[in-house]
């Protein structure tokens, strides 16, 4: 305004105008800068932890049911036990295995017998969606049981436990398959979760499982996963046998999704929630290295809050790769997984190795000690 009272249209604005019309356009833009990320960080929504705590007081159409059951059972060489058999449509929340073998570690069917295979059918497919051994399932290998604790798997006092959620339109069955050379003889316990809800009915996205072994790793990898389809990749088990004496996990984990080649992490520790080596065994949420023991190494790792999503295809390796005098060199190591991913319909989980395969003994090579 000019003394006058009037507006002075061609005179400039005083410093200390100026200056409260920058703050105020600097408050516009902060202002409109925080709500434009509070609408992004509102699409990409909660990790998966704070989603069970979020939507744990929402009440839905769904409704519980389990399957509990403790009893002896036996189990011949080739014969299966059907565990549970829900009518849909629904979704498993838990699922829960233990036995006595602890208590009888010396008679015929030992501890942890390896010739158990899960296998769990989706709707009425012929062929099941997840064929695994049992143990191998929830996080247990090498005839040994080490306790664990992460988001969607459970190892405690041999409770063996899954919370990852498989949600079905018209039939669960869960089965038990005895393919090794043994009776399985042996006091179960077992309990399986269900929510029925008609919300389900139209859900198309079913669990699978797979479980491979290179014993030993060819051309410096091991396959863990390959599928044709759309869907998402959520996490995996894996277990290394080396009879190298250094460091022995330089390699990558890599992913072709939809034909394209991405390197993940330029290190087996870095895929598994460590960096620069390991140095001790860890169990968190979404990584663990739960076994370090005489060239042993157990690990997990879920993509629970960045599923490694795919429309065509997917395909997942991991580089077994050890440092040499100080060079990357291949390595031919005993490596055994699990992989888990989602995949829109039902599809055959892979064919298992004959069993006298699966239970081989470590024929990882001899190398040179490291300088």
């Amino acid at each position: 305004m000019s003394a006058s009272g009037f507006l002075n249209h061609g005179s400039a604005p005083s410093p200390t105008k100026a200056k409260g019309h920058s703050r105020r356009i600097a408050r516009k833009f902060v202002t409109s800068w925080l709500l434009a990320m509070a609408s992004m960080l509102a699409t990409i929504g909660p990790t998966p932890a704070e989603a069970q705590l979020g939507d744990l007081f929402r009440i839905t159409g769904g409704s519980f049911r389990d399957h509990v059951e403790y009893h002896r059972v036996n189990l011949p060489p080739g014969k299966e036990l059907v565990l549970a058999n829900f009518q849909g449509p629904g979704k498993i929340v838990y699922f829960y295995f233990t036995d006595d073998g602890h208590l009888h570690p010396t008679d015929e069917t030992g501890f942890m017998y390896p010739g158990l295979v899960l296998e769990v059918f989706w709707d009425n497919a012929p062929e099941p969606s997840i064929r695994v051994p049992l143990w191998s399932f929830f996080g247990a290998f090498g005839h040994r049981t080490i306790d664990y604790q992460s988001l969607p798997m459970q190892i405690n006092h041999y409770c063996y436990m899954s919370y990852l959620p498989m949600p079905f339109s018209k039939r669960a069955r869960f089965v038990l398959v005895n393919d090794g050379d043994r009776v399985y003889s042996r006091s179960v316990a077992y309990g399986i979760d269900d929510e029925k809800d008609a919300a389900f009915a139209g859900e198309t996205s079913r669990l699978h499982a797979a479980w491979y072994r290179s014993n030993p790793t060819r051309d410096g990898l091991h396959q863990l996963l390959e599928v044709r389809g759309r869907g998402q990749y959520v996490g995996n088990f894996l277990y290394v046998n080396t009879k190298y004496k250094g460091w022995w996990g330089e390699g990558d984990t890599i992913f072709y999704v939809d034909g394209k080649k991405w390197t993940h992490t330029p290190g087996t520790e870095d895929e598994y929630g460590s960096c620069w080596g390991f140095d001790h065994t860890y169990s968190y949420v979404y990584s663990g290295y739960i076994l370090m023991d005489a060239g042993m190494n157990l690990m997990y790792r879920w993509y629970l809050a960045n599923p490694i999503r795919f429309q065509k295809s997917l395909r997942v390796e991991i580089q077994d790769q050890r440092n040499q005098n100080h060079r990357q060199v291949p390595s031919h190591d005993d490596y055994t997984s699990v992989a888990f991913w989602y995949q829109s319909g039902t599809h055959a989980a892979p064919a298992l190795p004959p069993y006298v395969e699966r239970v081989a003994p470590n024929r990882s090579a001899a190398y040179p000690p490291p300088r």
